[in-house]
């Protein structure tokens, strides 16, 4: 696996960054904040796997979270890779998946995902490739994924995704 020193810095680094938004007078609507990418003009859903440079690594990083009007504001452009503006792949499959190989699907919204949240809705809806349950409490994640939520509100997710991926082992048994 890995280092548990290592995970809990970077999940520390997390942490700090969500506090510094919510420091700012508009948390993440505050000026100053900007991977599966998306093509604008086909709408055409590429996956990136290799990197030319850091420079093009940092681009498709960029562009793998840019969210049309949220990230840059409505006048703001997206990112431009291979001469081609790409956003956030998230806009039209937000769980890709690959035919030769099994992938183990994670979502932060109770979904038909491997790894999610379970709610208790009947009622499901499509966007973006992934089917969500259709529940007060996924539209009060999906707010809380594009405005940061306090240090201990993200501890009490960090601990739930780790509570979802363990009962996903042992159902699973995987080892």
């Amino acid at each position: 696996m890995t280092d548990s020193h290592r995970i809990d810095a970077s999940v520390e680094t997390l942490y700090a960054m969500a506090d510094e938004v919510n420091s700012k007078p508009f948390g993440a609507m505050t000026p100053g904040y900007y991977l599966n990418e998306e093509l604008v003009k086909t709408w055409e859903n590429v996956i990136i796997s290799r990197f030319d440079s850091r420079e093009h690594l940092i681009k498709c990083l960029l562009a793998s979270c840019y969210i049309p009007m949220y990230s840059m504001g409505y006048r703001g452009l997206p990112p431009i890779i291979n001469d081609e503006e790409c956003i956030d792949g998230g806009m039209t499959n937000n769980l890709p998946t690959f035919s030769d190989i099994r992938t183990i699907t994670c979502s932060p919204f109770s979904s038909q995902a491997d790894i999610c949240p379970e709610d208790l809705s009947t009622r499901n809806v499509t966007f973006a490739n992934q089917n969500f349950k259709a529940s007060s409490e996924n539209l009060y994640r999906g707010a809380r994924a594009l405005f940061p939520p306090s240090r201990n509100i993200l501890k009490q997710y960090y601990q739930m995704g780790h509570d979802d991926a363990e009962r996903f082992i042992q159902r699973n048994i995987i080892t």
